[in-house]
């Protein structure tokens, strides 16, 4: 797998080793299944790095619970990952139809050490290159399905404005009327306080795109209307696993506030 796929074992080992604290955050007692010897070597890099890696397992709370309200209003609700990495949420939130799509080596290995066959709620893996398959073609057998949710989970960050600019267009024209469940990083956030995790990113031959003042701008331009944002290290704080005082992010460190997010949008 390429560099950008290995962080998918980065986001998994957070999980795994969430799970088995005595205070999860995700809770994600299935990560461990994909921590292989290979996934632990991949995984060493990033022990270190204490507040990524808090940061990294709020946000998949964050997306998880979003997910469980859309599900309990709606049983069947179809949910399309882009970039699904080592997911495992079709089979712990309880409902839903999934659709992950990523590198065809990565749900390769997921495929054998997650079968399709123990998922309790109907889901497909697609194999997808990003660079040169078209996404709409892969979307085609949905295409025109309203009310989808789609889930773009550490992906935004690694794409450029135009990457972003064609995938959302893409995504609006192909699923009208989604959810867009998407985290994204501000560049003031990207340059100084993701510093450390982007230079071990670029040890391992990869790095963050250049990042702009307002992502959500971005969104908003290519037909969506922002719906909520919910700030990782403020949701960190609320579950007891930041501690740092209300008043003092909601003033000096705003910056750290509101730099990283989870955004909601809907394709208008």
């Amino acid at each position: 797998m390429d560099a950008i796929a290995q962080t998918a074992y980065y986001c998994c080992g957070v999980r795994a080793r969430d799970a088995a604290s005595a205070k999860p955050i995700c809770g994600d007692q299935l990560a461990q299944r994909f921590m292989t010897p290979e996934a632990e070597v991949a995984f060493a890099h990033f022990t270190t790095l204490a507040r990524p890696n808090l940061s990294n397992a709020v946000r998949a709370r964050i997306i998880d619970d979003l997910l469980r309200e859309k599900i309990a209003a709606d049983p069947r609700q179809i949910v399309f990952l882009l970039g699904a990495g080592f997911d495992t949420r079709a089979y712990r939130l309880g409902g839903g139809a999934w659709v992950e799509l990523d590198q065809a080596d990565l749900l390769a290995r997921k495929n054998e050490l997650l079968p399709l066959a123990e998922c309790p709620t109907p889901l497909m893996r697609l194999s997808i290159d990003f660079v040169i398959e078209s996404l709409a073609e892969k979307l085609l057998p949905w295409a025109g399905t309203r009310d989808a949710v789609v889930v773009l989970e550490g992906v935004s960050m690694y794409l450029t404005q135009a990457q972003q600019k064609q995938l959302f267009a893409t995504l609006r024209a192909e699923l009208p009327g989604h959810t867009l469940i998407c985290d994204l990083m501000n560049r003031r956030f990207c340059e100084r306080i993701a510093k450390p995790f982007r230079d071990l990113l670029k040890q391992l031959g990869t790095d963050f795109a250049p990042q702009i003042d307002t992502p959500e701008r971005t969104v908003i331009e290519k037909g969506y209307n922002l719906v909520s944002r919910t700030s990782i290290v403020g949701r960190a704080r609320e579950l007891g696993a930041f501690a740092i005082p209300g008043f003092l992010l909601n003033t000096i460190l705003r910056s750290l506030r509101d730099g990283f997010g989870v955004y909601v949008f809907k394709a208008s």
